[in-house]
Parts: structure tokens; C-alpha cells; sequence
């Protein structure tokens, strides 16, 4: 459970934990909103990736068309490839990168080369989606074993340890 990180420890934070907490997840929202709060407060030290941040960026945006525009999830990248011009009329997705932007005790890193060979690897080794062999990979980088996320693939990282909400 993330209340029983303990204090101090630095924490990737996965974008599912952003996203429970700006889409007010019925069952994980308080749980995640509650950990941010502590990470801006300092109790935790947080690291998450400008890709983590545009994972955020574009479940936000396709959450907005879905819930505006009664389009089903699976549908919305083909309707705004058609429609293009509601995204000027869009703000959910700004407004949660500005969230995660705001949050003190937060470092949004970059992705570079190495990290990208890096992950490769480990998604051969653990078995891990392309964006989750980075986020492993961008740990490795930063010497973080500590992971806030809800996503059971990385428990298969004999070297990580997940907290979930």
C-alpha cells in the first residue's frame, strides 16, 4: 500500500498514480491524491519521466473527449484524427500536466539513448511493454528501486518494489 512507504524513500511514480488521482478514481483517487500530497510535502522523494508525464497527457485528453463528446473509448484517436480542431477546446490534459509540473519534490526527467538501449533489454528479460522497460530503465538510471504504481508487470523486476494504492 503507498501510505506504508517509508518516509524519505524516492519513488518512480507510474502514470496510473496521476491519473486516479486528476480522473477522481472512484476506488484509488483518495489513495493516490494522498501520496502526491505527501511527495509535495516532502515526506517522499518523487521521479517520474517526461514520458510518464505524456502517458498523462494523452489518457487525459482521450478521458475529456470521452466524457464531452459520448464517444467510446476506442473510438476517440480516430475521431479527433477526423476532427481535429476540438482539441483547441480541450483542458483536462493541460490542466493534469500542470498538476504533475507543480508538484514539489517531483523530478521530471528526459529519456536518452542509453535508456532507451537499457530498456530493450529488460523488456526481453522481464517480459515488459515498450514503456514499461523504460520506466525500469529510467530507475536503473537514477539508482530508484521503489516503484508507485498499480500495473502487476512490474512485479516480475526482481529488483523493484512496488507500492500500490
Amino acid at each position: 500500500m503507498l501510505n506504508d512507504v517509508e518516509p524519505g524513500t524516492e519513488v518512480f511514480i507510474d502514470a496510473n498514480i496521476f491519473l486516479y488521482d486528476i480522473l477522481e478514481h472512484w476506488k484509488y483517487g483518495e489513495a493516490c491524491k494522498t501520496f502526491l500530497e505527501d511527495v509535495n510535502r516532502g515526506k517522499y522523494s518523487g521521479l517520474t519521466s517526461v514520458l510518464v508525464c505524456n502517458e498523462v497527457f494523452h489518457r487525459t485528453m482521450i478521458a475529456e473527449v470521452v466524457e464531452k463528446y459520448e464517444i467510446e473509448p476506442k473510438s476517440v484517436v480516430s475521431y479527433l484524427k477526423k476532427n481535429w480542431d476540438i482539441i483547441k477546446g480541450l483542458n483536462k490534459a493541460w490542466s493534469a500536466v500542470g498538476i504533475i509540473k507543480r508538484i514539489e519534490n517531483l523530478r521530471i526527467v528526459e529519456m536518452d539513448r542509453k535508456i532507451f538501449d537499457t530498456a530493450l533489454g529488460y523488456s526481453k528479460k522481464y517480459c515488459l511493454l515498450s514503456n514499461d522497460a523504460i520506466h525500469v530503465a529510467t530507475m536503473k538510471k537514477y539508482g530508484i528501486t521503489n516503484i508507485a504504481t498499480n500495473d502487476p508487470d512490474f512485479e516480475r523486476v526482481d529488483w523493484i518494489k512496488v507500492w500500490k494504492p
